[in-house]
C-alpha cells in the first residue's frame, strides 16, 4: 500500500511539473531576430554510377530568422512564413518539435529556382528582389513572437500558394542538420 502511494504521488508530482513546464510558454517565451533574405546557388552533390546529366545550377530564396526560447522545452512551434517578390506574397509554414531552452535555435524556408523565376517574371534575382518577409511563431494557434525583413505591416497583395518549402523538401536537406531543431513529420 505504501509503495502503491509513493508510486501515484510521484506520478503525479512528474505530470504536474509537465503540465506547468507547457503552460509557462506564452507571449514572450519566443524572440525572433531579424528576418535574413539569402539567394544561395543549390548543393552539388557528387554521384557515383549512373548517368551523368548536365544541368543549370539554380538559385534558390533562403529566409531564416534566428530565435531564442525562455522555457525549458517546448514541444513544437510553428513558423508561419510570407515572403513579398515583385509585389506578390508567397506563404508557408514549417513546424519544429522538441525546442530546448537557449539561444541559437534557427528557422528557414525556401523558396525553389523555378519558382522564384515564375514570381520574377524571369528577371535574375537582385538585391532588391525580396521586398520583405515576415514570420510569425505561435504554438498551439497563440502566436509568441513576429519579426520582418523591414519593418512594415504586410500588404494586400495576390497570395500565392505552395511555394515556400520547409528544409527537408529541398536539396539542403541533409545540411547544416544541427543548426535547425527537427521538423515535425506530416502523417
Amino acid at each position: 500500500m505504501k509503495i502503491l502511494f509513493l508510486s501515484l504521488l510521484a506520478g503525479g508530482t512528474f505530470a504536474t511539473q509537465v503540465f506547468a513546464q507547457q503552460a509557462a510558454v506564452g507571449p514572450g517565451s519566443v524572440k525572433l531576430a531579424k528576418v535574413e533574405p539569402a539567394g544561395i546557388k543549390s548543393p552539388e552533390y557528387q554521384i557515383t554510377g549512373g548517368p551523368q546529366k548536365r544541368y543549370k545550377v539554380g538559385t534558390w530564396l533562403e529566409v531564416e530568422v534566428q530565435y531564442e526560447t525562455a522555457p525549458e522545452d517546448i514541444d513544437e512551434l510553428t513558423f508561419n512564413y510570407t515572403v513579398m517578390v515583385e509585389n506578390k506574397l508567397a506563404d508557408g509554414s514549417v513546424t519544429y518539435v522538441n525546442i530546448p531552452k537557449g539561444k541559437d535555435h534557427y528557422a528557414v524556408m525556401y523558396i525553389p529556382p523555378r519558382a522564384l523565376e515564375k514570381l520574377l517574371g524571369g528577371k535574375p534575382m537582385s538585391g532588391g528582389s525580396v521586398q520583405n518577409a515576415w514570420v510569425s511563431v505561435s504554438r498551439q494557434g497563440q502566436i509568441l513572437g513576429q519579426a520582418a525583413f523591414k519593418p512594415a505591416a504586410i500588404p494586400n497583395l495576390p497570395r500565392v500558394a505552395g511555394l515556400l518549402l520547409n528544409k527537408n523538401d529541398t536539396p539542403f536537406a541533409p545540411l547544416f542538420y544541427d543548426r535547425y531543431e527537427a521538423i515535425k513529420a506530416n502523417h
